[in-house]
């Protein structure tokens, strides 16, 4: 089946689970549905097979979407899409149990590929709309897929906000940064890295305190991520105090590295003086080496700039990512040339990213559509060996063994992706299982 484009035999109907994601104001919430995670690659650390939440919708307004009116069953039970699952962790440097958000990347059980990971603040509020970004974002091949972390509060003003230099009676839990720092990278990232595949690649996003936060962990402890996302940062705390450590900490740091992409709204006051000082401070002090960026979103309120936000620093920390013209890449250089652009990225981010799957299958159909079956199947058994536990790729392979008369092996080839649909429950089972029906019948049997 074709990468991130409809084949022929697709069902233009089916809905991926994020798509209702977005949409998240106009769906209902529930209780999430307690299940037995089953024992899979994407789960395999010492608490697998024990009880987790996953977060689920209901899919009736999907269905009212995705189905004429006519063909809508009545009595049709409700289908959950499954956004993710929730987790508990016991901190003992908090002292208490913190629930935790994960998503995982569409297929992330279906292959051994590891993902970075963005962890996100206040994530009872953003998880839904971060992970919809990230699922489209990289569906289009703008950026990676990510596993997504996210830490819904307890007590938010005690954990995000750095220690006054005097105590404020309207903040009297304020000044426990440094613990929910601590918490996040010596208990929550070993968890995670224990529990899932992960590269060595973490993003950290925030938004208000949680902004403030994200700018205090870079000045704090540096080397526990490798990007952060500050939206609307409440830099005014503690008087600012933050930015005269901003100075210091660049000023010691000339061959420093990192990552920073702020914004502020249509907020005025305090909030736009402390932005602009930052951003002041990073144009006098940053290293040539630190990547920031400031961006005034004057049409957005404190309120509505989180998700503009995510998705435009999401794809300004990805821009070289993307292959604006793939195809002409490839009938240049072929698979090597793809190759060669991926192990470029590698070196920007610092560990290994293979040619994406969707990537290479997409170049297969290129092939097909010239009517080059041979060399079609030649870059299918490319995923076929990269990424053997994909039911895709044996269906790619399949329709390239269909185009080329070889129905035996392309019965095979539907056959396995039928069978590993079925093991996965793979969204795309049915298409898989069609197609190894119709090449069957082609053959007479």
């Amino acid at each position: 089946m074709r990468g991130p484009f409809p084949s022929r035999y697709s069902d233009s109907r089916r809905l991926q689970g994020n798509d209702c994601a977005l949409a998240q104001a106009a769906v209902v919430e529930r209780e999430p549905d307690v299940v037995v995670e089953p024992e899979s690659p994407i789960n395999q650390g010492p608490d697998k097979g024990k009880p987790m939440n996953r977060i689920s919708l209901p899919l009736s307004i999907c269905i009212l979407l995705a189905l004429p009116a006519a063909g809508v069953a009545q009595n049709a039970e409700p289908t959950p899409i499954v956004a993710g699952e929730q987790v508990t962790i016991h901190s003992k440097i908090l002292g208490e149990d913190r629930p935790v958000f994960v998503h995982l990347p569409d297929g992330a059980d279906q292959t051994s590929t590891a993902y970075p990971v963005l962890y996100l603040l206040d994530g009872n509020a953003h998880f839904l709309h971060t992970a919809g970004v990230i699922q489209f974002l990289s569906s289009i091949g703008y950026m990676s897929p990510m596993i997504v972390v996210a830490l819904p509060n307890t007590d938010r003003t005690r954990d995000l906000t750095p220690a006054l230099s005097s105590p404020d009676e309207n903040f009297p839990t304020a000044g426990g940064a440094d613990d929910f720092l601590a918490f996040i990278a010596d208990e929550l990232m070993p968890f995670v890295e224990a529990n899932y595949r992960t590269a060595p690649y973490n993003v950290l996003v925030g938004h208000s305190f949680g902004g403030l936060f994200a700018v205090h962990a870079l000045l704090t402890r540096p080397e526990v991520f490798n990007a952060y996302i500050a939206i609307s940062p409440s830099l005014w705390w503690d008087n600012k105090a933050l930015l005269a450590k901003a100075e210091a900490f660049f000023d010691v740091r000339p061959d420093g590295e990192g990552y920073l992409y702020m914004t502020v709204g249509n907020e005025g006051g305090r909030m736009l003086a402390g932005a602009w000082g930052l951003a002041g401070i990073l144009e006098e002090h940053a290293p040539d080496g630190f990547t920031w960026h400031f961006d005034y979103m004057e049409e957005e309120t404190h309120g509505s700039i989180p998700h503009r936000t995510t998705y435009n620093a999401l794809e300004s920390l990805y821009a070289d990512w993307r292959l604006d013209n793939p195809g002409a890449l490839f009938d240049e250089g072929g698979l090597e040339a793809l190759d060669a652009h991926y192990s470029a990225i590698s070196e920007q981010f610092g560990y290994e990213i293979i040619t994406p799957e969707a990537s290479v299958n997409s170049m297969g159909y290129r092939l097909l559509g010239q009517n080059k079956a041979d060399e079609a199947i030649a870059v299918f058994q490319r995923n076929v060996e990269v990424y053997p536990s994909s039911a895709n790729v044996y269906d790619s392979r399949g329709d390239a063994y269909d185009a080329a008369g070889r129905l035996e092996d392309a019965r095979a080839n539907y056959e396995r992706a039928c069978a590993l649909g079925r093991e996965t429950n793979h969204v795309n089972m049915a298409v898989y299982c069609a197609n190894l029906e119709r090449v069957q019948e082609k053959m007479g049997r």
